[in-house]
């Protein structure tokens, strides 16, 4: 206890009292992190970089992103909003950009028609197919479990969409061109399929490229004091029909 309180001590000298705030938050939701692994008996807490990915493509290794889980509480928070008034089954879920699959595991939950995880990095995409294999033995996560778990190991840009409706969830995966390539694939699946297509975006810092497009509208969004937790909800509109969005679609939630 006593080096704990040396170490906030040292925070405030150097930082001050906002930032040792922020940083005893942070480190608040990394011990939240911990208690998802040891609830279910999986590896999903470990930050890695890009440099240590094991990512090949080049271009596609230029705009990935580190991997950082999402905090339990979060996901669950976008999920249970987002569900409060649609049916969880007539939607897929894809995580673009899965890392180690913490994601999936918490989707699974929801009993979607299929939880489907996109990971470029082979490193990744094997701890995630570790971690759903370790989940789906753990008595807890059996009970839990309502859904089909799938990880795929592809550039999210080529990614071929399930024929269904889909809820796309993005917590900060790629920017630049990636990203760009992913809007365009959703706007002609959605435009060739009709089905609905949401984007659930936490830590939104690429969403300019959405709200560029005439096919992408932004239904709400729901702002928290950290913005690695803040989070945006879209539609992608077939062919930029432009139609009206109705904001009752996060729930109630606000902003």
């Amino acid at each position: 206890m006593g080096r704990k309180v040396a170490a906030v001590r040292n925070n405030y000298e150097m930082f001050g009292l906002l930032r040792t705030v922020k940083d005893g938050l942070l480190y608040w939701l990394d011990q939240r992190h911990d208690d998802f692994d040891r609830k279910y008996g999986v590896r999903t807490a470990q930050w890695m970089e890009v440099r240590d990915a094991q990512i090949e493509d080049s271009a596609a290794r230029a705009s990935a992103v580190r991997y950082v889980p999402t905090p339990e509480p979060v996901l669950r928070h976008i999920l249970s909003s987002l569900l409060r008034h649609r049916a969880a089954e007539t939607y897929s879920f894809v995580d673009l950009g899965c890392g180690q699959g913490r994601t999936l595991l918490i989707a699974s939950q929801f009993a979607f028609a299929r939880v489907v995880g996109v990971e470029i990095s082979p490193l990744h995409a094997q701890a995630a197919r570790d971690n759903v294999r370790r989940y789906l033995a753990h008595p807890r996560a059996r009970r839990a479990q309502r859904s089909q778990i799938d990880v795929c190991c592809v550039n999210a840009a080529e990614f071929e969409f399930p024929d269904s409706n889909l809820l796309v969830y993005l917590y900060r995966p790629f920017v630049g061109p990636v990203f760009s390539a992913v809007a365009e694939r959703l706007s002609q699946f959605c435009s060739e399929t009709g089905r609905d297509v949401l984007v659930a975006y936490s830590c939104p810092q690429e969403e300019h490229m959405f709200a560029e497009r005439s096919d992408f509208a932004k239904v709400d969004e729901f702002r928290v004091i950290l913005s690695e937790y803040s989070w945006s909800l879209w539609r992608c509109t077939r062919a930029g029909a432009g139609r009206e969005l109705d904001r009752s679609d996060l729930g109630g939630v606000a902003s």
